[in-house]
């Protein structure tokens, strides 16, 4: 047996727990305590949520987690490996055209002399009536050669409506597990959501049964009269059973009975149902 699990059992023992009731209130597979407690880590699920057992099961019993994190990677000799981040790269920045002075003067020069020669064909214009115009001319010009040139600014220093894409960046949590892993899910295990206790009564038989939890089988045997399991999952739990009579069945405490009605026929039995 490992220190670890050493360590986990002399604490657990000396509390009076059994194995049964520290799944039950850690959410932690009956399975996977067995194993941290023997030692078999090639029986638990990744390096990530292996050490998110241990640290929870820790902190159940009180015990440093941190030491015992450290314990764990003695025994497996894994040493963290480094990383290197890749930068992100600086968003593109958004770019203004200034108005060359000297289109917009031309421009406005043109418009003025279009002005004078439009109005001087109406005959509103004479040799020696520009400098004695009315007010009224005088504002009608200004604002003919105003409006382009204010538009033609406006539109110059409008912004571009492209959006520009943000930066990605695809690195990953540094450390040991962290390559296959991202960052969003290098966190603890969250709680299961499914709790299914499978048992068969005192004087009922035995059956042989196949448990699968989110797709990974995790019981495979058969299970005899008066024994009980209990089997957490995060999205579905399968059930298969060769004498499904005698096997009775509770989802989060809730009892849904026998898996059926004919011995020997075996079924299939899935939470929540499809």
């Amino acid at each position: 047996m490992s220190q670890l699990g050493e360590r986990f059992r002399q604490a657990r023992e000396s509390r009076g727990l059994s194995l049964a009731q520290v799944a039950a209130d850690t959410r932690i597979l009956l399975q996977s305590l067995i194993a941290l407690e023997e030692g078999v880590y090639n029986r638990l699920p990744s390096d990530v949520v292996t050490r998110g057992f241990i640290r929870n099961y820790a902190q159940y019993l009180d015990l440093s987690s941190e030491e015992l994190i450290e314990l764990y990677r003695q025994e497996r000799d894994i040493s963290d490996k480094i990383r290197i981040v890749p930068a992100t790269n600086m968003p593109p920045m958004r770019s203004y055209v200034l108005p060359n002075f000297f289109v917009v003067f031309f421009i406005t020069v043109a418009l003025v002399g279009l002005s004078y020669v439009t109005l001087n064909a109406f005959g509103r214009v004479g040799d020696s009536e520009i400098a004695n115009a009315p007010p009224a001319i005088t504002s009608t010009l200004a604002t003919t050669v105003a409006a382009p040139v204010a538009s033609e600014v406006a539109s110059t220093f409008a912004p571009t409506t492209e959006s520009s894409p943000l930066p990605t960046s695809t690195a990953l949590i540094a450390g040991v597990g962290a390559t296959d892993v991202p960052i969003a899910t290098a966190t603890a295990t969250p709680e299961a959501p499914i709790v299914v206790e499978v048992s068969i009564p005192p004087g009922e038989g035995e059956s042989w049964l196949r448990i699968e939890s989110d797709g990974a089988t995790v019981y495979e045997r058969i299970m005899r009269e008066g024994e009980k399991e209990v089997f957490l999952a995060q999205r579905r739990v399968s059930i298969r059973a060769g004498n499904p009579p005698v096997v009775r069945v509770s989802v989060n405490g809730l009892g849904q009975g026998s898996l059926g009605q004919v011995s020997g026929q075996p079924v299939n039995w899935i939470w929540p149902p499809q």
